[in-house]
């Protein structure tokens, strides 16, 4: 494990750790009041968002959000770590949200992740002339396998946490190297393919096609992020390739607003 995936965790469970008083303190409020609960990874944590003055990222104003539309506070927990990969979103953030979501109604859950599984590899500019071998096609399809399965535990858990009248909205990920300059125009296609799929070979359904799958099996709501970001890859990714810029995360909050606000 790298020295950077060894920090990262370090840094997940210390978080979790501080907020390891959580589940007695939401247990103890009566009645329950209304809340959002947010697991994830940078992304939801806000990473690249240079205009904090309306929140950081999309988390804190799609809280706001809620307030307005539920008309009455909303306590927000934003258990996001960045660099947690899908296991670490289950195994180490899952715990509290569970606890969170049990202690709040109405209740509201977004999920986010995925990136950090593909990203090291899927998206490499090495990688790239893979797409069209389907043994390298299948070491993805492998990675997303295992991927889905972290996810369906944990959106399973979060849906019997929320009850069946809890809101879970779950996000897609979009490409970010599709950004002008980032990577080569073969690297942007595999990173399409991994997260759209290839129809006709062994990697027929992509991250975002399995987390389609796995909220349609839990009665979640998707909020798809790839087609706005893939529109306009240059308005919304930030410089470092990665991360949505101010605007990008204006218009996952907006995007998210519509998804909630959809749905009586």
């Amino acid at each position: 494990m790298s020295h950077a995936r060894i920090m990262a965790r370090c840094l997940t469970m210390a978080i979790v750790a501080a907020a390891g008083i959580l589940p007695t303190a939401l247990h103890a409020q009566a009645p329950a009041a209304a809340g959002y609960v947010a697991v994830g990874d940078s992304i939801e944590f806000g990473v690249g968002d240079g205009n904090p003055l309306d929140g950081i990222g999309y988390v804190s104003p799609f809280g706001a959000f809620l307030a307005v539309v539920l008309g009455q506070p909303v306590q927000v927990h934003n258990l996001s770590v960045p660099g947690a990969d899908t296991s670490d979103i289950r195994l180490i953030e899952l715990p509290v949200a569970a606890a969170a979501a049990q202690s709040h109604r109405p209740i509201v859950v977004s999920w986010g992740g995925g990136g950090i599984d593909v990203g090291l590899v899927a998206l490499k500019t090495q990688e790239s002339a893979c797409k069209h071998m389907e043994s390298c096609l299948g070491r993805f399809n492998g990675l997303l396998n295992e991927a889905e399965a972290a996810i369906d535990k944990t959106i399973a858990t979060l849906r019997q946490a929320a009850g069946p009248e809890g809101r879970i909205l779950m996000r897609t990920q979009y490409n970010a190297i599709a950004k002008s300059g980032c990577q080569p125009p073969a690297a942007v296609a595999l990173g399409d393919a991994v997260l759209e799929g290839v129809p006709g070979t062994v990697l027929d359904e992509g991250l975002n096609d399995r987390i389609r799958a796995v909220a349609a099996k839990y009665g979640a709501q998707v909020v798809d992020l790839f087609i706005p970001f893939r529109i306009n890859s240059d308005a919304f990714v930030a410089a470092d390739c990665v991360h949505p810029n101010a605007a990008g995360y204006a218009l996952i909050t907006s995007l998210f607003q519509a998804v909630f606000a959809s749905q009586p």
